[in-house]
Formats: C-alpha cells, sequence, structure tokens
C-alpha cells in the first residue's frame, strides 16, 4: 500500500507544539539536509552560547545513516528524522550509554500515547513494532529477528568526553512512519509505524516524545538511572532469545539472558559459558 507523505514540518508549527514543554532551548527545522547529527554537531562545536537542548528536525536526509555507517533510507515526509543536541556536563563518561535508554524509552512511550501500537527494543538501540510479515520474512536474513517483529526506528548516540565528564552528546533518529526501506536495501527486516497499523503524523509523535525525553533527562540528572535501566530493561525482547552477535572478535551465537547495569549483554554460548558483550551487530 502506498502512503502519501505528509506536508513539510515548519519551526513555526514544531515550536508552537514544544514552547509550552519548556525543555527544548534551540529548534532547527529543515526541509532537506545531508544529516541531522552533523548540523547537531556544529550547533555543540561552533555556537557554544546555543541554549540546550538543541533540536534538528529535517522532512529528507540526503546522506542519513544508521549503525555501522549503513545510510538510512527515508522518502521525503515518510519518517519522523532528528538529531538533539545535550551538554550533560554533570553526567560521568561511563554513564554515557544511557542516553541511549532516554531516547528508546521515550519514544516507545511516544508511540504507545500516539498509536495503538505496543513496541519492543532490541539490543542495542533498535525499536521494533509487531507486523503480518510471516516469521519466514522476519527470520529470513542475516539478523534473526524474533518471529512477526521487524524495525521502525534507530537510534545513534556521538559523545565528545573528557577525563571527568560528558562535554556534549547528540542523539540521533530514524523513525519510520509511512515508509520503510525495500528488503534488499536493508540485512534485517523492516517496516512503519503505518505498515503495523498506526497512521501517526509527526508532530504529535515529536511532542509525545519531547515531553517524555524532558522526564527522563530530568530523572537522570536527579541520579535515576537505575529506574531508566529497569524500564528499559523490561522491554528488551531480545531477551530469552537466540541471537548471532558479530563483534570485533567474531561471531558469538547462543542466548541473550540479560543485560547488565552498564548495558552490556550477555550471552550464553552453545557449550553453556557466558559472555558479556559490550557492543556489537545483533541478529
Amino acid at each position: 500500500m502506498l502512503y502519501l507523505p505528509e506536508s513539510p514540518l515548519t519551526n513555526a508549527s514544531i515550536w508552537a507544539a514544544l514552547e509550552p514543554l519548556g525543555f527544548i532551548g534551540t529548534l532547527a527545522c529543515h526541509t532537506q539536509v545531508a544529516s541531522t547529527m552533523d548540523l547537531a554537531r556544529t550547533l555543540v562545536q561552533q555556537q557554544p552560547a546555543a541554549p540546550l537542548p538543541g533540536l534538528i528536525v529535517a522532512d529528507e536526509q540526503t546522506a542519513g545513516r544508521g549503525r555501522q555507517g549503513r545510510p538510512w533510507l527515508a522518502p521525503p515526509g515518510t519518517a519522523l528524522l532528528f538529531s538533539l543536541a545535550l551538554r550533560p556536563t554533570w553526567m560521568p563518561p561511563q554513564q554515557g550509554v544511557a542516553l541511549v535508554w532516554m531516547l528508546a524509552v521515550a519514544l516507545s512511550e511516544a508511540v504507545e500515547a500516539v498509536s495503538p501500537l505496543r513496541p519492543a527494543l532490541k539490543w542495542p538501540n533498535d525499536l521494533l513494532v509487531a507486523t503480518n510479515l510471516s516469521k519466514e520474512d522476519t527470520q529470513n536474513s542475516a539478523h534473526r529477528f524474533p518471529a512477526n517483529w521487524a524495525k521502525t526506528a534507530g537510534i545513534l548516540l556521538d559523545v565528545q568526553l573528557s577525563a571527568e565528564r560528558i562535554e556534549w552528546a547528540i542523539l540521533g533518529c530514524g523513525v519510520n512512519l509511512r515508509a520503510a526501506p525495500p528488503p534488499e536495501a536493508t540485512p534485517y527486516p523492516t517496516t512503519s509505524l503505518a505498515a503495523a497499523g498506526a497512521m501517526v503524523e509527526r508532530l504529535p509523535l515529536l511532542t509525545a516524545l519531547v515531553a517524555r525525553l524532558a522526564f527522563w533527562y530530568e530523572q537522570l540528572a536527579n541520579g535515576a538511572a537505575n529506574t531508566l535501566f529497569l524500564a528499559w530493561r523490561s522491554r528488551l525482547i531480545t531477551l530469552g532469545q537466540p541471537v548471532s552477535i558479530i563483534t570485533a572478535n567474531g561471531t558469538l551465537v547462543g542466548y541473550a539472558t540479560d543485560v547488565t547495569p552498564n548495558g552490556s549483554l550477555v550471552v550464553r554460548d552453545q557449550a553453556g559459558s557466558l559472555h558479556t558483550i559490550a557492543s556489537g551487530d545483533v541478529g
């Protein structure tokens, strides 16, 4: 089915919705950019006096990217594409991963607020929704997703660290609302919220998301990282699933049994040994 793109977003329409929330300090909305993350990086590096958080939104990215440098493909007006610039100088470097949890949980809550969908999270940073794809469709790929689930959003984190704190952080995200890449374009099953049964517009989703980001960011600033960790862990569909993880040391096959408080995935291999994986590409 063809879903028509939305009309372009504007600074005025976004600001009218977000200003009452009192969270975003700087907003920039663009019709087309190479990458919202690049613009957010320019904001924090070249405009140190700009009030943060800063939000960069685009109708289209010509050089959007996901994990492992993969291109993020989305026709104009069919996805929520944004980057969030933060300056959490109160946060020690080892807690930076909590910013990914923050966006993942907030996005899940926002989707639930504006649609009947109940998304789940795939370690380390993908948002999945249940689809009408067959089990064969969702598992016939290099990445063995749980049956009938497919990726609709991904998250990236870029940070500048000092010895004692995070100087700045950028969270990038793309949410497929009305279109998804063709099967041959990705090594894993993808879908859109529309294909999963929910026609969601970008501005209501963005507004709900920013409200939840404001809540969780305050929680982090007040020392409640464990509360956020538990919320993130409770949504991980990866746990209890067979996984194949590509790491710098090779491929590990086994079952995901848990996550550690720092976000690493615990995997039991076929011989029964436990492995703690800090990063990797998970199937």
